[in-house]
Formats: C-alpha cells, sequence, structure tokens
C-alpha cells in the first residue's frame, strides 16, 4: 500500500513502514537506510541463497575422496564434461584401482519433438531434450540409481538451414556441460548428506 507520505513494505513476519516525509534529508536517509536494512534482513531470513554459493562447503566435504568414473564411451564428449565437472567438486578421479566410490554412466539420449507448427506444417519450434541414467555406488550404502534430464527450446527457421545446424550444435554442447554439472551436484550432494 503507497501514501503520499508513507510507503508500506510487507515482510514475511510482519509489516515494516518506512517514512518517506520530507521534514529533512537526514532523517529521510536514515529512514531510507533503515528500511532497505529491515528488507535485507527479511530475505537473509527467508533462506534465499544463490546458486552454487554452498559449493564451498561441499567441496571441501570432498577434497579428497576418490571416485572411478566407469562409461560405456569412455571417450564421449559428456564423459569429459562429467570428469571435469567432478574434479571441480574436489573428487579425485582414478582410472583403475581402489576408488571408495564407482560412478557408472550410460550413454547419453537425445530426442527432440515439436512444440508447434507454422502454417506450411513445418516445425516452428522445437523442445530438445539431453538425458542420461548414471549409477553412484558406495561403500556400506545402497547403489543410487539416478537419470538427469536437461530440456531446451529453440525457433525453428526451415529457411536457414545451416544457422540451424549450427545453433543446434551449440545448444547441445550447452546442454552436456548442464548434464554433467548436474550430475555432478548430484553426487556431491549424495555424499555430502
Amino acid at each position: 500500500m503507497i501514501d503520499h507520505d508513507n510507503t508500506t513494505h510487507s515482510a514475511a513476519y510482519g509489516t515494516i513502514r518506512c517514512s518517506l516525509g520530507q521534514s529533512s534529508s537526514g532523517q529521510s536517509a536514515l529512514g531510507k537506510w533503515i528500511c532497505l536494512s529491515a528488507m535485507l534482513m527479511c530475505l537473509a531470513g527467508c533462506g534465499f541463497q544463490l546458486k552454487g554459493s554452498d559449493a564451498a562447503s561441499s567441496s571441501a566435504k570432498l577434497e579428497g575422496m576418490t571416485l572411478q568414473l566407469i562409461s560405456s564411451q569412455p571417450r564421449s564428449e559428456l564423459t569429459r564434461e562429467v570428469s571435469r565437472a567432478l574434479s571441480a567438486t574436489g573428487l579425485m578421479l582414478l582410472e583403475e584401482g581402489d576408488a571408495a566410490l564407482t560412478l557408472r554412466l550410460q550413454p547419453e539420449q537425445f530426442t527432440q519433438r515439436n512444440l508447434s507448427l507454422t502454417a506450411q506444417a513445418r516445425a516452428a519450434e522445437l523442445e530438445l531434450t539431453l538425458f542420461t541414467d548414471f549409477t553412484l555406488n558406495q561403500p556400506e550404502s545402497d547403489p543410487i540409481e539416478a537419470r538427469a534430464t536437461v530440456i531446451r527450446q529453440m525457433l525453428n527457421d526451415p529457411r536457414n538451414v545451416v544457422g540451424k545446424t549450427e545453433e543446434m550444435r551449440l545448444l547441445r554442447e550447452e546442454m552436456r556441460r548442464d548434464l554433467a554439472d548436474q550430475i555432478a551436484r548430484r553426487v556431491s550432494h549424495s555424499l555430502g548428506s
């Protein structure tokens, strides 16, 4: 609710009233500062956290743990991206040997489907889906089987085949990176809890 002299901000735990009167510039600046501080405390109190801001604490827990990545396609781009993402979390990847953890990565699957059609019954918009299944084996624990999925939408211009092919290639690379990061976050979360 906004009045001429006062502004009311509703927070999760109550109402904050900030004075915007023109009595003196010192009071007005102090009032705005107090109002801003109160809103920031409410935002922090509700549990808001930037994505990836807890990465330092989770990578400290994983530092020095060993993992063997077993892929049915060891030279694929997805395997390279997953290796990169897991190394960034602090896990040590072993080719063979006595690894404490084992991650079995299945081949990536890519599908596309039409979301909308043009007047000529051609695809105007596509939905691209990239997914893979993986299994995390931990000592003294049941294996964790999961599927990681990334979905993107893309506008299709049937008159620009070369541009569409290049855009699709770039989107698949980006989706593969996101898929690898998603797998690394799930592994990190599974090991951190």
